[in-house]
This record gives C-alpha cells, structure tokens and sequence, in this order.
C-alpha cells in the first residue's frame, strides 16, 4: 500500500491491485482494479508514475500510468519486498530464498544477484543515493551492501547480527527497515518493543524511538521530509514520532491490528490498512499551526546560490562516512558515472554508449529460480521508454565531457525550532494529549530570576498571570489576553509579549433547508466568508516609571513577518522575527535598530547586553550547529561573534544571563557554561562551571535541573524528578545548587584550594571588567580589594603544601599569580619557614622583578596585579 501524489496502490491477500484516489470525497471507492497476479500480494513499490507489485506467486509485474505494462520477472519462490533504486531504473528484490536480485527494468535479461544471507528475506531498501542497499532476513540479521557505481560488483559492508526480532516468512513482523530520506540513518523495529536508528556510513547506534509500544513493532514509515515516524504493533497503537526529540507527538488506539502505513508525499494524510482488509485515513495527522510541529511534507529549506561542486560542498559531506579518503577520491574521480544499470539502452544510432567491459558492474544471466516469462507480452520497449533513456544517454554524455563533476545537490538545512528561555509546553491534562490547548491548561511563557509569567487559556482568549519572586519591588499582575501571546519575556525594567500572526480561516458556509426540502447555501455576506487575517503582534507593558512611563504599546507586523523570539533588557526590547530581521526597539517604543540575521534560535538580554544564538548551517550527525552574537544593545555595538560550545550529541536547552550580567548556557546534558572575557574582543571563551548529571550522582539522587538564572556560584534552577522535563503547576519552588568547575581531583587538598581559587578568579575578572564597561570601579573597588585577598590566601595555602612536598618549581609558579606584594612577602616567610632558603631567594628576585616592571599598580597596602588567564 503506496501512496503515489494523489493516488493510492492498494495490493490485497485477494491478488487484486486497487487504485484509490486520495481526495476526501472519493477515496472510498476505487478507481480501478487489476487482477493479474494468481495469489495474494505482499509488497509494492512506487516510483513517480510506475509502480511494481509482488506477491506469494513470485510474479513481478510492473505497472505505469495506473495501468498493467508488463510481467518484469518470476521467481520460484515468494517474494516479500521490492524496491525500486532511486532513479526508478532497476528494482531490488527480496524472497524467501536467501539472495536479493537487482534487475534492470528496460532490459530484465540484466540481473544481478547479492548473496550472503543464510535465512529468507524479509525486507529490502535503497538508500536515497543508491550507493547502498540495507536488507533484513528472517534470523535478525540485517546486511549493508555497496552497490554505487565506484563498485566493480556489489558487496556487503557490514552485518548487523540478530539486531532485530527474528520471525517466519510470512509473519506479521516485517523486520522492515527503512532509510531516512536524507540517507543520515537507516531504521528497524528493535528487541525492546521500539525502533532503532543506526548512522549511515559507520553503520553504529544513532537514536532509539522508544517507550511507547508494548510490543514488537510491525510495521513503520517516515514521513517525506524524515521529521516524523510513523509506527504500530499487535498493542493496537499507532504512535506519531518527533524523530529528532525523539519523543511522541500523537497516539490513537486502532479498533484492528494495521498491516501497513503509508505516508502522503504531498499532503499532510496517513494511510494505513488493517488485518480486516479496511483502509483507513488520518487527514492532519500533524495539526496546522503549531510552529514546533512542521508539515509532515514540507522541508525548510534555506536557497543557496552557489551550486556543490565538491565533495567538500556536497550536502551530504556532513556525515562521517564522507570524511572517508577513499570515498573522497572516488568521489571526484567517478562523479560522471551513475549507478549500474543506468547507461545500459542503445544510443540513436543503435550502439551501446559504454561496452560491456566498461559497465559500472557485470551484469550476470538471470537465476535458475527466476523465470523469465519469454512469451513476448509487454516486453517491448515503449517509445516513451525509448526516449527517455535516450534524454539520460545524452545527459550522461555531456556530463562526461564536462569533466564528470556536473551533478548538483540542493543544499537541505533544518534548522532548530525557536525557543524562549524558561518557557514549558501545556501542562496537558491525562485526558487531552493532542496539540491544542483545552480550557484551563496552563504554561509558563518565561520562567526567570525576576519572577515567573503563565497564561491560562480560555478557549477564545487567555488569562496572562505575571508573579514576581520579590514582591517588595513589583506587584503581581494579571490581565485578559485576547491575542492568545505564545512568548514573553520578563525584567526590571518590563515585560514583553508577542504571537505570531494567523492566516485566514474560511468559514463554513450556512446551509438551509428550501420548501422543496433540499439543501442550499445561504448566499449572504459573501463578502466576509473569510475571517480576518491577523498579523504578528508585539506588546509591551511597563514595570515601573522608569521604563518609560505608565505607558504600554503594540507592534503590529507587517502581514507574513511573524515574530519568532523575544526578550528585553534595561534599555531596549529585541525581537527576531521569520523573515530574518532582529528589531530592537526602546522601552518607550521608538524603533532604534534593525539588522538581519536568519535563523534565530532563543534571544536573551540584561542590563545593557541581548544574547542572540543563531543556526549557522547543516551540522554533522547528532550535533547543533550554532553561533551567538552579544550585542550592546544601547550603543548598537557588536561584543562577541562566535560558536556555541556544546556537549558532543546534546541540544541547547536554556540561554541566559547570571546576576552580574554574564552570558550563560545550559544544554541537554545538564552542563552548564558561562561565556568568560566577554567584554574583551576576540577573547571569550566558554568555561563549563555545572555539570547536573555529576551533581546528581554525587548526592545519590536521581533528579535534573531545569534551570532559571545563575548567582555568582550558584545555580538557581527548579529540581526534576522521575520523567518530568518541565516544572508544572501549582508554581514550585527555586532551588539553588552550588557550581562547581570540572578540575581533576575536586576532593583532594589541593584541588578544593585550586578549586575555590580558581572559581573566585573567574568570578573577579568578569566583575573588574562589567565595572569598568559601565564605569562604575570606584562602586565595587572594596570589593575587589577583598577578593585579593582570598584569592592569594588560597594562593598561599598551595605554597605552603609545595613546599611541604619540596616542590620548587610549583611553588615558584605559584608566587607569579599572588596579587598583593605583602603576600609575597609572606611567601618568602613559608619557603624560610620549611628551611628552602634557594626558594626564598627565587621569591624575592620575583618581588623585585615585579617592581621593576611596574607590574603592582597601587600601593603596596592595597596593590592589585595585572592578571589574565
């Protein structure tokens, strides 16, 4: 059962072929039937305008334009999966003898066969190049082979032993496995009731769909742009998959079990058939509207102009495998050969292009269980068929002649979904599991150091809840929210809300019954049977008198920009909006700034400072690709422009700022990173200080940390446990977990001294250097003052112990970090003390030195070295 644009290839245990048109309206009765096949059919198989059945009988028969062409080949034995390569010119096929056959369709005399497998065939796929075939068999096993055109025969390149469930033939099991459609990975049912995901080219784990059935899964699809997964099993679930999140989006319960899925390549529809023999539809399987949840069928793509020459350009370079050296150079060697097969017609004048030697691959007689139907029935060569292999002949000649690196690729690039930091999903009630919010749930649209702001939704409107965390400053608010805001920020200085716009809605039309008793429409107001089109709306309302008055004031969008992130700072509100410009705007709303920079992923701002990360392009498997951009927001000037660091595999999950203004990160493997010397250009680095996974396993608990802002060594975060991603309602409370640097030996002596230093050293020069961006030393000078001094009696505790140990060098490199000279001087006294009288004398050419060079730069009462790390 295949889909094909706005058809649907049913093939039934019957051995009838039914073609179904997709319209709502007259999907339920077939559009014709084909019977030519003599026991039931067990797989089909579509390609633009062709499609190919095969069943119990060992038929192969091909069909073009909903019409019978030809029988294409027979095998003795049952065939269970076909495939067709992906350009349509060969099919692949699988039985339940244990070797695939690759056959060309224009001339089936070419054949040839892949062995290896020692049990029967269960499924078979081509990836979306064709360079590789993924099959399964009835043991578990599942096989890689390379069959490209750099191949002088195919061969398997890896065997998955028992990976999947192993079953019978003609078991309800597939085993089916499926490539992505951007070839990243290749997925099958697993052991544990799930689905598993292994990395193209290094053929290792990548991702598991799982808790959500309760038994083996039967069959499964991806959806045409490779976002969502489709799966069922005998559990009589059909769950809808988020691929990436790895996490359920839909689930409904099936009244029988289903034998097969299908996506529609254009429209957001499943198809899916049960064991009763009934098709059924599940029209906007994927909801519209909800931004984190794209059409099923539809990529976001970002057009680039430049065309891929390279490998290095090529989109797919990005995965592992193509770092490989050889594939490199096979690469640009062999660009102008395609896959086998594809170059096998007569040209005009009757000569084979390339001679049979120089074939991408030896095309071998047909097999003894294979039966060639020879009777001469729709075997000859259709004109349409003739001229289109002649288009390809000439298309791979001018390809030759231009040097074979012609072929070109549009680059395909996801970028992450936009997030505001500190929001949550609707806390769903156990009864509603769907997209749309009900009356009464709840979410927060910003969760921060300043308070905590929620809306309530009313069905055609919502209630906005805003509640600060000191209410001495600010008082608790609410108000009616009849543009149902989806994002906001929160700060001292106000608070900002936004939605996106919405398209128009066609009302249903009124129907009445006539005195003859038939239905009409009511034809009045033929002027307002659409409602409204509602742009993007930006809202501000004010803290305090200083953020402009008691004045609030909207934005309304230009129709097709919507507003896609948020935040506000002392000094200006930023918002980021899907047509790529960032617009920055003052408290009063006077519109300061705009600047374009494309797919923004979380916005954050403080004081005078907005965060901005951003997807920089396609990333390598598993990874996120992203920048940040730190942006004054009162004077326009850029800060820092550089890669967000994060764990190997995780996603960002909070971005923000720390009380005293320094940039923060927090990703999914619970590591914490704050951004060090972000006021000094070119020097910013991202120092990891938290890691929730080792804080938990420390204390023997089992919990995470959502977090909400960062203290100078603490983390201010709302503590999750058991499968809670999100805090909930009513409002919990904030904790607060102490930060701690990744040092080696945390626990020893020596490393709580290293650790405590170098902590307080990292905290005082970002401080020195806000100070001294705002101008404001003089405020925190006794301060710093009283850091330096912690920070050389640490200092000092470590001379002390190296030379305990009779560790010079150590103690000589520890005196070049002391701030103050009077604790030099107390260092000689220690190197004295332990009788390291050589010691003492280094000491004291290092006091000296420093002098000469200036390097105390106040009074020796209170002196401060120059110190950078």
């Amino acid at each position: 059962m295949l889909p094909i644009s706005q058809v649907e290839v049913v093939g039934s245990a019957d051995a009838r072929v039914s073609i179904f048109k997709t319209e709502k309206d007259i999907r339920k009765v077939a559009e014709a039937s084909i019977e030519r096949h003599i026991d039931e059919i067990s797989c089909v198989a579509v390609h633009d305008s062709r499609f190919v059945t095969a069943g119990t009988d060992g038929f192969i028969i091909t069909y073009k334009n909903n019409e019978y062409e030809k029988i294409l080949i027979r095998s003795t034995v049952a065939v269970r999966s076909v495939v067709f390569n992906p350009q349509g010119m060969k099919i692949a096929i699988a039985g339940d003898d244990n070797d695939i056959r690759v056959v060309l369709i224009a001339d089936n005399s070419k054949i040839v066969s892949l062995q290896g497998h020692t049990t029967s065939l269960k499924s078979i796929d081509y990836d979306p190049t064709g360079e590789y075939i993924a099959s399964s068999s009835c043991d578990g096993d599942i096989r890689i082979w390379s069959v490209g055109p750099n191949e002088p025969a195919p061969r398997c390149v890896k065997v998955l032993k028992n990976i999947t469930p192993a079953s019978k033939p003609d078991h309800a099991l597939t085993a089916k496995v499926l490539w992505s459609p951007d070839k990243s990975c290749f997925a099958f049912p697993g052991k544990n009731n799930d689905i598993r995901m292994f990395t193209y080219g290094l053929w290792t784990p990548y991702s598991t769909l799982e808790n959500g059935h309760t038994e083996t899964i039967s069959t499964f699809s991806w959806s045409p742009n490779g976002y969502y997964m489709a799966t069922t099993s005998k559990d009589k679930l059909l769950i809808i998959w988020d691929v990436k999140k790895k996490k359920m989006v839909r689930k409904a319960i099936v009244v029988a079990s289903i034998t097969e899925i299908a996506w529609h390549p254009e429209e957001n529809q499943l198809v899916f058939a049960n064991e009763n023999g009934e098709i059924m539809y599940w029209d906007e399987v994927i909801p519209e509207g909800n931004s984190n949840y794209p059409h099923p069928a539809k990529m976001r793509r970002n057009t680039q102009s430049d065309i891929l020459e390279t490998q290095s350009q090529d989109p797919y370079s990005l995965e592992p495998s193509s770092l490989d050296p050889r594939l490199l150079e096979s690469r640009a060697t062999n660009k102008a050969n395609e896959h086998f097969f594809d170059t096998m017609a007569d040209d005009e004048d009757g000569e084979d292009l390339r001679s049979e030697e120089n074939d991408d691959i030896d095309m071998m007689d047909a097999e003894d269980d294979f039966v060639i139907d020879d009777d001469g029935a729709g075997y000859a060569e259709t004109p349409e068929e003739r001229q289109r292999m002649q288009a390809l002949h000439q298309q791979r000649l001018n390809l030759s002649r231009m040097g074979g690196n012609q072929y070109q690729r549009p680059v395909v690039f996801d970028p992450p979904s936009a997030f505001q930091p500190g929001e949550t999903p609707y806390n769903k009630d156990k009864d509603n599991r769907g997209f749309d919010p009900m009356e009464g749930e709840r979410r927060y649209l910003c969760y921060n150091l300043v308070g905590a702001m929620y809306t309530i939704y009313q069905d055609n409107h919502s209630i906005i809840n805003v509640e600060f965390h000191d209410q001495s400053a600010h008082r608790n608010f609410h108000f009616t929210d009849y543009s149902n805001f989806t994002m906001g920020a929160l700060s001292e200085a106000g608070s900002i809300f936004a939605v996106e716009g919405k398209e128009a809605l066609e009302k249903p039309k009124k129907t009445r019954i006539n005195d003859e008793g038939e239905e009409e429409t009511d034809d009045e107001e033929d002027g307002d049977d659409q409602e409204k089109i509602t742009a993007s709306t930006l809202h501000f309302r004010p803290l305090s008198m200083r953020a402009g008055g008691d004045k609030d004031w909207t934005y309304h969008l230009p129709l097709g920009e919507d507003v896609v992130a948020v935040a506000i700072n002392s000094a200006s509100v930023i918002a980021a909006t899907s047509t790529g410009f960032i617009r920055i705007f003052s408290l009063s709303g006077i519109q300061k700034h705009i600047f374009t920079l494309n797919n923004i992923v979380t916005l954050s701002a403080m004081n005078d400072l907005a965060l901005l990360v951003y997807a920089a392009g396609p990333a390598f498997t598993g990874q996120q690709n992203m920048e940040y951009l730190l942006l004054n927001t009162d004077a326009n000037e850029v800060l820092q422009k550089d890669k967000i660091q994060l764990s190997i595999g995780s996603e960002l999950a909070w971005a923000g700022f720390s009380e005293t203004t320094q940039a923060a990160i927090y990703d999914s493997e619970s590591i914490l990173r704050i951004l060090h010397h972000q006021r000094r250009p070119n020097q910013a680095a991202w120092v990891p200080v938290f890691n929730g996974k080792a804080h938990a396993k420390s204390i023997q608990r089992t919990e995470s940390y959502w977090p909400v802002g960062v203290l100078r060594d603490r983390l201010m975060c709302i503590i999750l446990r058991g499968d809670n991603k999100y805090p909930f309602f009513p409002r919990p409370p904030v904790n607060e977990v102490p930060l701690e640097l990744p040092l080696i030996e945390p626990t020893s002596e020596t490393g709580k001294i290293e650790l405590a230093y170098l902590s307080m050293l990292y905290r005082d020069l970002h401080e020195r250097d806000e100070a001294e961006a705002t101008q404001r030393q003089d405020e925190y000078q006794d301060a710093f003052d009283s850091a330096d001094i912690e920070m050389d009696k640490d200092i000092l505790r470590l001379i002390n112990i190296a030379c305990k140990s009779e560790r010079h060098s150590r103690a000589l490199d520890l005196v070049n970090s002391l701030r103050l000279s009077e604790s030099v001087d107390k260092a000689i006294r220690v190197a004295t003390y332990h009788h390291l009288s050589s010691l003492a004398n280094s000491m004291m050419r290092v006091k000296e030195s420093t002098r000469a060079t200036s390097i105390f730069i106040r009074s020796t009462s209170k002196s401060t070295k120059v110190h950078t790390i």
